[in-house]
């Protein structure tokens, strides 16, 4: 629900593994190294650089015809294997397969990004390509994605995998909200509640108070944000949206214009591990759009990890 528009970087979704729609489908079988079968092998007249080190290198004779998608390990990492459920973190540059252009990269300044594994949300294929990739590895991987203007191109993406997330919940040391809002209560995963609906005059600009101060490192300009929520309506207390309720974390690069102004202006300089309560008007919300037209909203936000842009 917080979602303002679709997010989208100069040229691709910042949240998307060019292969993971793709790679179901072209209805192939996986290979030993969990490259799709279908069609010819595209990825064996390319060339990635090893160095996990230093930004990618993409070596090809352009242009690349792409019939199916494919993805293999170039690097392995010394990690544990990617596992169902995992919300993993990557690095990435894509580079246009019809010209040999790279297109952005983590490494000249794009966010990071990243996906939760799953057969649903990245599909079968991909599932079972990305439950084969050690933490640490780098892997190619060609398909097609959609720019900002929904035109479809083919790609190559190169992935270095940066982590896991572990954390499920926020864990730090207790803030000191001011009492004006209602108190929350933590069911036993973690999940807030609002121990009574609000009362008077809701603030005309976003409020933000920490209910549980984190020990990770601050987040900043840029980083792409990974975190559990929690919505409900100043107007009646109504909860309207949570992501505790979908089983999966959600994820925005912050100050991309991809949320609600509320969202992105006021979770900066938060250390990763904080819980924070945002109270956002309808000019820092939604307006006059939508189901949620005219309300103040409140929002319980546990800030899970935040991957940095390139330093």
């Amino acid at each position: 629900m917080i979602r303002r528009r679709t997010m989208l970087t100069t040229a691709l979704a910042a949240t998307a593994a060019i292969g993971l729609a793709a790679c179901t489908d072209g209805g192939g079988e996986t290979g030993g190294n969990g490259a799709s079968d279908s069609g010819a092998d595209v990825l064996a007249g390319v060339t990635v650089s090893e160095d996990l080190g230093e930004e990618p290198t993409v070596e090809f004779e352009a242009p690349l015809e792409i019939s199916a998608a494919q993805a293999k390990i170039v690097t392995p990492g010394d990690g544990d294997l990617v596992a169902e459920g995992d919300t993993v973190i990557w690095r990435s540059l894509y580079v246009d397969a019809s010209s040999g252009e790279v297109l952005q990269s983590w490494w000249q300044g794009a966010p990071a990004s990243g996906v939760q594994v799953t057969p649903e949300g990245v599909g079968e294929v991909a599932f079972s390509f990305l439950t084969t990739v050690p933490v640490g590895s780098r892997f190619v991987m060609a398909g097609w994605q959609q720019d900002s203007t929904g035109q479809a191109r083919s790609l190559l993406q190169v992935a270095d995998v940066d982590r896991v997330i572990t954390a499920t919940r926020a864990e730090g040391e207790p803030g000191d909200p001011s009492g004006t809002f209602p108190s929350v209560t933590l069911a036993e995963n973690g999940a807030p509640a609002l121990d009574a609906a609000p009362e008077g005059e809701p603030p005309t600009s976003t409020t933000r108070e920490e209910l549980i101060v984190g020990t990770g490192d601050d987040t900043r300009a840029g980083d792409y944000l990974t975190m559990h929520y929690t919505g409900w309506k100043w107007s009646d207390g109504e909860q309207f949206d949570s992501s505790w309720e979908r089983g999966a974390p959600f994820s925005f690069t912050q100050g991309s214009g991809g949320v609600i102004k509320g969202w992105d202006e006021n979770l900066l300089d938060l250390p990763v591990g904080s819980q924070v309560m945002l109270v956002i008007p309808p000019e820092e919300a939604y307006r006059d759009q939508g189901e949620l037209a005219g309300e103040t909203l409140i929002f319980v936000i546990d800030i899970l990890d935040a991957a940095h842009t390139h330093e």
